[in-house]
């Protein structure tokens, strides 16, 4: 049996962090907490969601203690453009930084919830295709 944790219970605690430890700190948190939301959706994705082509639009690095995560924003075409975001975690801010530089405006597949487009995920699989990723990435 699977364990169940209800997205809004993370992003409830993502908002308890920030109130707590304040904004940079809680910032990161909550990248953090949309990771575990993100590995969520990629099972979900793999059940069947449709996908279609994104853009990845920009990219950022923030860092964590002694971790580095890269987020990617990118947008894509369902009825209506979208937008949606992407994290990795990295040992180093280059290994980051060279993420983010590899993969801005390039095209990737993203896979969306038919019923509600604006959930949308990449796989980590459809990166990896895309951005030629070094093993000690991720």
């Amino acid at each position: 049996m699977h364990s169940h944790i209800p997205w809004e219970l993370i992003l409830a605690s993502a908002l308890k962090l920030l109130k707590t430890f304040g904004l940079i700190p809680g910032a990161v948190a909550a990248v953090g907490a949309r990771r575990i939301i993100q590995k969520r959706l990629q099972r979900k994705a793999m059940e069947g969601w449709p996908a279609t082509d994104a853009r990845i639009l920009s990219g950022s690095v923030h860092r964590e203690g002694r971790r580095y995560w890269a987020e990617l924003t990118y947008s894509y075409y369902v009825g209506e453009y979208r937008s949606g975001h992407y994290v990795r975690q990295f040992k180093h801010e280059e290994q980051a930084d060279d993420f983010v530089r590899q993969l801005k405006d390039k095209t990737i597949h993203v896979h969306y919830n038919q019923s509600d487009p604006d959930r949308s995920v990449i796989l980590d699989r459809d990166i990896e295709m895309v951005a030629i990723l070094a093993p000690q990435y991720g």
